[in-house]
């Protein structure tokens, strides 16, 4: 038996989730996946680094698949990236292919997530539309503040998606960062800002993301307090629930200690 990583990213616009899911008539990422491999004879479980909703994209999940005695000997890491490339959906894209041994696990073995989210207050243009969430902000040192009092251990609970039921909730954000950029580049009457955070972490729970970065807009726009965002994050009470919209959201990059060389 042979075990292989494969490093996508997609556009999540088209896809109904990483995941199938039972009551959207729309294809999932790992179903378009599954169907490319069998297209090469290749018919094995396809288990992700996490899952990612309807509209959230990847520029970094890691996958694994695992071929059984008379398949594993036709293949190495190089003859499936280059079989299988031209074969996916021209939304999901194949970065890397590693062969790894049988205690790769994409999720358990990862030390590390980062997440990624790109918003602008202005309509995006329509080639950004899909990947650039239109969203609200107020104040950016009450929004950076926000960031800062996300970095550590904490108990998630009132920043997770009801019905998700996780073992438990307590997870750790290692780095919280908002950066601006402007498009078009050039200084000019028509270049609008962009909004870009990013969150790195051991973990996160199902809209984790979405639902922190939801909160920490409305304290930038006045909507809730400092005090109310952090008593939500101490799991105290819930002042805010709405979560930013899915598509400025993208999985960006995932840690192994394996895959060291490739990180």
């Amino acid at each position: 038996m042979k075990h292989f990583a494969l490093k996508i990213a997609y556009n999540g616009a088209r896809f109904s989730g990483f995941a199938p899911q039972r009551t959207d008539g729309i294809a999932s990422v790992s179903e378009c996946l599954g169907q490319a491999l069998a297209r090469l004879g290749i018919d094995s479980p396809i288990i992700g680094a996490g899952r990612t909703d309807k509209g959230v994209h990847a520029l970094g999940m890691v996958v694994r698949i695992c071929l059984v005695d008379e398949q594993a000997a036709h293949w190495d890491s190089a003859r499936l990236y280059s079989l299988l490339s031209p074969k996916l959906s021209a939304d999901i894209f194949l970065r890397a292919v590693w062969e790894v041994d049988s205690s790769f696990h994409p999720r358990f073995s990862a030390t590390a997530r980062r997440y990624m989210y790109i918003f602008t207050p202005h309509t995006p243009l329509p080639f950004h539309a899909s990947f650039v969430s239109k969203e609200l902000i107020g104040d950016t040192t009450l929004l950076r503040e926000c960031l800062r009092l996300c970095i550590g251990e904490h108990d998630f609970a009132l920043f997770c998606k009801s019905g998700s039921n996780p073992k438990s909730t307590i997870r750790t954000i290692d780095s919280a960062h908002l950066l601006i950029r402007h498009y078009p580049a050039q200084p000019s009457v028509y270049a609008k800002p962009y909004y870009i955070v990013r969150l790195s972490g051991n973990a996160f729970l199902r809209s984790q993301v979405r639902l922190l970065l939801g909160a920490a807009l409305a304290v930038s726009r006045g909507v809730i307090s400092l005090a109310d965002f952090s008593s939500q994050l101490q799991a105290k009470s819930r002042s805010y629930s709405i979560p930013v919209s899915a598509q400025g959201l993208y999985l960006d990059k995932v840690w192994y200690p394996q895959l060291s060389a490739f990180n």
